[in-house]
């Protein structure tokens, strides 16, 4: 059976100079062999760049029961914490965009690690 409880997908296609298609895919799950003491699990990334995957902990938590499987994303949005994870994996997901698209202006290449130790933090112009 499958750790994976659900997974939230956002695509950005972006053409770059050589008119090739290079593909991010920002992904979200939940971590289901992880449940603390509370009950809740934590939610997982995995980006994948032309092939390349690097996943990533989003340091976030939840209720399994705020997860949708069939949308594979979180359930309603009609509660405050609902609205609160939402905003937080929308953010992540534009940060992850934003740092794709300045990597892919400087570099020749683009990899998954690349843009996830860009979202953390690492590197030199990061």
């Amino acid at each position: 059976m499958s750790n994976v409880i659900g997974i939230a997908k956002i695509m950005v296609f972006l053409e770059t100079n050589h008119r090739e298609r290079e593909v991010l895919l920002t992904m979200f799950y939940l971590k289901k062999d992880k449940i603390s003491k509370d009950g809740k699990v934590p939610v997982m990334g995995r980006i994948t760049v032309n092939g390349t995957q690097a996943g990533f902990s989003c340091k976030l938590n939840i209720d399994p029961a705020l997860w949708d499987e069939k949308t594979n994303y979180l359930k309603s949005q009609r509660n405050t914490l609902s609205r609160e994870i939402h905003q937080m994996l929308e953010n992540i997901k534009a940060q992850i965009a934003k740092h794709y698209q300045s990597i892919s202006d400087r570099d020749a290449y683009v990899t998954a690690n690349k843009v996830k130790n860009a979202y953390h933090g690492f590197g030199d112009r990061y």
